[in-house]
């Protein structure tokens, strides 16, 4: 049986995604707008250009995200 997690959408194209410990962190201009533990996460989809740190690469390759 799998266990059906959430899909984090990122539609906002000034955001940025962040790694803090084990937590996802989502930054527009500069400001928290969003955080969840990552293993809340199955997946992330963003629209257009959105940037992400290499750590939180790192940290969804490690937890199959």
């Amino acid at each position: 049986m799998r266990k059906m997690l959430n899909v984090l959408y990122v539609t906002s194209p000034e955001a940025f995604l962040a790694r803090d410990g084990e937590t996802l962190v989502v930054r527009i201009q500069g400001k928290e707008a969003f955080r969840t533990p990552i293993h809340y996460l199955e997946g992330v989809v963003t629209f257009g250009y959105t940037g992400a740190s290499p750590a939180l690469f790192a940290l969804c390759a490690e937890k199959g995200v």
